[in-house]
């Protein structure tokens, strides 16, 4: 998995690229951490080129709306493959993020910066 991080305001968005897997959960966790400390409270997590997630990414994704809903923000999916669309549906989270198409919806929907 490779992970670009992009900050801006207090809106933190990451990109996440390939399997993501147990073995790239304590990146992702660091990253959503460093994020959160630094008061980036409303996360965007692009999903789009994510082939395949397991149980442990799937754990790591709720724990990112967790902590992020408890600083005041929120996580916002955007563009999640459709397997990992469907994984979430069958796990039954798929309704707890808001899905956003486009960057820009999905910065707006993060209210004041």
């Amino acid at each position: 998995m490779d992970l670009d991080i992009k900050q801006s305001g207090n809106i933190c968005s990451l990109k996440v690229k390939g399997p993501f897997k147990s073995d790239s959960v304590p990146t992702f966790d660091a990253a959503v951490q460093s994020a959160i400390d630094t008061a980036h409270i409303y996360l965007i997590l692009d999903l789009e080129d994510v082939p395949m997630i397991d149980s442990s990414a799937i754990g790591a994704v709720v724990h990112a709306l967790r902590l992020s809903k408890q600083v005041g923000g929120d996580t916002k999916l955007l563009n999640p493959s459709p397997f990992t669309t469907k994984t979430f549906k069958m796990t039954g989270i798929l309704s707890l993020f808001s899905i956003y198409t486009s960057e820009a919806e999905a910065t707006a929907a993060c209210g004041p910066r």
